[in-house]
């Protein structure tokens, strides 16, 4: 707790150093989410690449499943294989997010005890002392476009009002964007199946949004907005464009992958593939005439009987 405490105090200190570089607390607090975002850019960008790999490889992970899905042993040793050369870390992908979520919540905190005048006797020591700066307490004081940035759209005094509902409902649809542009437009079942179960996420978060201040709403939205730009110059639209067909296609080129096998000395070689038969390879008994049994044969079968194996024990 005391980690947490020290955490939230330095988010209190930092959005009070940009709100007062600002002259507003909304502005202060885009400030603050684009330096969070830049200080976390290079993990961000590593997990991007991580992802568009992911989508580049999956015609060869599906070719390895197809080949070796009766041993799970040498699927897993060239799915690993695959994943290595390739240079691709499955887990990359919520790294990022594991980062942004304590953030989130720690703004969350502090914007409460920094808008809420009943909830400033919980701030850090050195954020009280910055708070006495009359000019400071002006800044907090100033209204979000007629919102108080310390109230959530639902809170413990009910519906605060229709304009509250903007930033919590753009939270959904940028998550939503971001998510879809994050996947391929054409996916195997499996990985369609995935992605559709992970759409209920950005709803999850939406109703987050809803109970929280707004002033971490908005910190939420412009981290988002920043995403899908990011997403955008790393994927493209991904599967956005199959739900807007206003969108255009991608034009980057896909690489040419093929899988190749380990060498045998390294794993079991695969089962070999049951061949082929087609309509005609089945119908030609049917629609050949049989072959009669020549003369000759049949004189050579008597002339057997008539003379038998001399070295056959009788």
């Amino acid at each position: 707790m005391n980690i947490w405490s020290a955490f939230v105090g330095l988010l209190e200190q930092l959005l009070l150093f940009f709100s007062s570089l600002t002259g507003n607390m909304a502005l202060g607090i885009v400030l603050f989410t684009i330096a969070a975002r830049l200080v976390i850019l290079p993990l961000t960008l590593s997990s991007l690449r991580s992802s568009r790999r992911m989508q580049e490889v999956q015609p060869i992970l599906k070719e390895i499943q197809r080949k070796y899905g009766k041993d799970p042993q040498r699927l897993q040793e060239e799915t690993l294989r695959v994943y290595r050369e390739h240079k691709i870390n499955p887990v990359g992908g919520c790294l990022p997010l594991l980062l942004q979520l304590p953030i989130f919540f720690g703004v969350y905190q502090a914007v409460y005890h920094l808008m809420v005048p009943e909830q400033r006797v919980n701030l850090s020591a050195a954020a009280a002392e910055m708070l006495k700066d009359e000019r400071l307490a002006q800044i907090l004081a100033a209204p979000f476009f007629g919102m108080d940035l310390g109230v959530p759209a639902f809170g413990p005094n009910g519906f605060a009002g229709f304009a509250y509902l903007i930033l919590p409902v753009l939270s959904i649809v940028l998550q939503l964007m971001q998510q879809l542009m994050a996947t391929p437009r054409v996916q195997d079942p499996q990985q369609k199946a995935f992605t559709q179960a992970m759409l209920i996420m950005p709803f999850v978060f939406g109703y987050i949004a809803f109970t929280f201040p707004t002033g971490a709403v908005l910190y939420w939205v412009i981290s988002s907005v920043i995403g899908v730009i990011q997403q955008y110059f790393t994927s493209g639209w991904g599967s956005l464009a199959n739900y807007l067909r206003f969108l255009p296609p991608d034009n980057r080129p896909a690489p040419a992958l093929s899988f190749a096998p380990a060498p045998a000395g390294q794993a079991a070689e695969a089962q070999p593939e049951t061949p082929k038969v087609d309509f005609w390879s089945v119908m030609r008994p049917l629609t050949e005439a049989p072959v009669e049994p020549s003369e000759t044969a049949g004189e050579e079968h008597r002339a057997a009987r008539q003379h038998p194996n001399p070295r056959r024990r009788r």
